[in-house]
Parts: structure tokens; C-alpha cells; sequence
């Protein structure tokens, strides 16, 4: 798991200069969702859960003891890593990379894509109303828990990592299928209950507003008028007005490829062709100062 997470570490930190080689990305990207899959979630069972928040906070204002954490080293290092990803990053690096679920949903959805099954995208207006649900969510999670722990976490059965995760499908037929009915969605609709239902997610979102850094570059003209990156935003987290919304992203850099892409992106397309233009005129100036072959050899003879 270190070893994994140090990988996910040296891909955050030179993530600019992984943009510029976009195969290379999505190749590392897309083997980083199989292991997150395998191994955190399956072999792992590293899979987060919105309960680990409330006993967390539970334990915060009764009796709070490190021993309690530290009886699953997997989740303790794990959760020590995303504390400190969500202040440098957001939540994104988890959502978009550590969860096993979400992976999953991912990797499904990058198959639809290459088969070209038809995606169902909700407009913007509706969409960015519906974000609120997952936070309706984790509020009504957070109120049972602060009457019973226990009820809270039969409740958390919103969420199918329980299910699909740590169960691997071995379980009663109706928790099968909706963990199976929300892993087909994924198929047309992006991550759907990643955006809309999750409440571990917006139980990350909320302390991650505090993050120290910026990471995700922007063009001046990014959204005005430009509209690509918002388009070709699977999460849809990048408003009409190109600014990101960080309580949203989950980190994938597709962005930052397109950012960077001097073929795709208008301001760089630009800049790549006035330095074309640059390189064409100065060696025009530099066959105009050239002596003819022909010249030289009659000036010697």
C-alpha cells in the first residue's frame, strides 16, 4: 500500500509534465484504477466508508484513543494519507484514485466509452441542483449517528462498498443488485453515484475546502468563451464559466491534458502558431543571407 501511494504521490507532484505525454497518463492511470480495485478494495478491503467519519467524530467527543484506529493498519494509512491529500489536493485524489468503487465505475465506464454506448448527460442547471442530494445524505447519516452508531451504519447501506467491495457480490440478492444496477448506470451516465448520491464524497468535500494549494492550471480564456475542457469534463465539474469546482473534480487531469494540448486547446493552439510562425520567418531570413552555390563557384572562377 506505501509503495502504491507513493506512486499516486510522484504522479500528483509532476503531474504537468505527465499532461504533455497524455498516453502515458491515461496508460498509468487506467493500471492505477485495476490496482485500486484489486488491491486496496478486494485483497485490501481498504475500501473507505462514510462510518469511518462518524466514529471518527464519535470518538472525537467521548473517549478518543489511537489503539481504536490502529487494530486495521491498511485503513490507518490510508486515511492518514488522505488527510493530508485532501489539504494539499481535495478530495479528488481519493475519489478520483483510491476508491475501489469508484474505480470500478470508472474502468466500466472507459470500456462504454471504446464501444461507443450511448452516454446520457443531465443538463448543467439540473446537474448542479442534484450535487446537493449526497450532501442531504450525509447530514441525515451524520443525525442518526449522533443517536445511534450502530443504526447509522445499517443506514450507510447507501452506499454498496459493503457490498461490492468487501463482499466481493457474496450477499443477499437485493444488495447484489444495487450495487450491480449503479455499476450499469456508470456505463451511461459517468460515475453517477459518485455525483449525486455519495456521501462519503461530500464528507470529504467538506474539509477539503480548506486545501493549501491550486494545482489545476487555467487559461484566461477558459470558459470565456472556450468551452472544451467543460465539455469533454466527464464529472461535469467545470462550471460554464470555466472555473473548476473542487468540491466536485475528482482529479482525473483530462483538463490538464487538454491544457496543455497545443492541437486541441485555443489559446495554445495560438502560441504554437506564432512560434511556427517565428521558425518559418527566420529561415527565410537565414536562406536570404545564403550565397547561391552557382555565385560562388563563378566568383572563383
Amino acid at each position: 500500500l506505501g509503495a502504491g501511494l507513493g506512486v499516486l504521490t510522484f504522479i500528483l507532484l509532476f503531474q504537468d509534465w505527465l499532461a504533455k505525454r497524455p498516453r502515458l497518463l491515461h496508460t498509468i492511470r487506467y493500471a492505477f484504477l485495476v490496482y485500486t480495485v484489486v488491491f486496496i478494495g478486494w485483497y485490501a478491503l481498504a475500501q473507505l466508508s462514510v462510518v469511518n467519519i462518524f466514529t471518527f467524530a464519535n470518538a472525537l467527543f467521548t473517549d478518543f484513543q489511537w489503539s481504536t484506529f490502529l487494530m486495521d493498519p491498511m485503513m490507518f494509512i490510508l486515511w492518514s494519507f488522505v488527510a493530508v491529500s485532501l489539504l494539499l489536493w481535495g478530495r479528488g485524489v481519493y475519489c478520483g484514485w483510491l476508491c475501489p468503487f469508484g474505480a470500478m465505475q470508472e474502468l466500466i465506464s472507459a470500456v462504454a466509452l471504446k464501444l461507443k454506448v450511448p452516454q446520457f448527460e443531465l443538463p448543467f442547471a439540473l446537474h448542479e441542483r442534484l450535487w446537493a442530494l449526497k450532501y442531504i445524505i450525509l447530514l441525515a447519516l451524520f443525525a442518526v449517528s449522533l443517536q445511534s452508531l450502530g443504526q447509522a451504519e445499517i443506514y450507510a447501506e447507501v452506499e454498496p462498498f459493503k457490498t461490492a467491495v468487501l463482499l466481493k457480490f457474496q450477499r443477499e440478492w437485493g444488495f447484489v443488485l444495487y450495487a450491480v444496477l449503479l455499476l450499469a448506470i456508470s456505463a451511461f451516465n459517468h460515475k453517477f453515484y459518485c455525483r449525486y448520491v455519495c456521501p462519503l464524497g461530500a464528507g470529504l468535500a467538506i474539509p477539503a475546502r480548506i486545501r493549501l494549494f491550486d494545482w489545476l492550471r487555467r487559461h484566461k480564456e477558459c470558459g470565456k468563451p472556450c468551452q472544451i475542457c467543460a465539455h469533454e469534463c466527464h464529472i461535469q465539474a467545470i462550471h460554464p464559466d470555466g472555473r473548476i469546482n473542487p468540491n466536485e473534480c475528482h482529479y482525473c487531469l483530462d483538463c490538464q491534458i487538454t491544457y496543455h494540448d497545443d492541437r486541441k486547446c485555443p489559446p495554445m493552439v495560438v502560441q504554437r502558431k506564432k512560434r511556427e510562425k517565428a521558425t518559418r520567418l527566420s529561415s527565410k531570413v537565414a536562406d536570404s543571407r545564403r550565397i547561391p552555390a552557382t555565385e560562388v563557384s563563378g566568383e572563383g572562377a
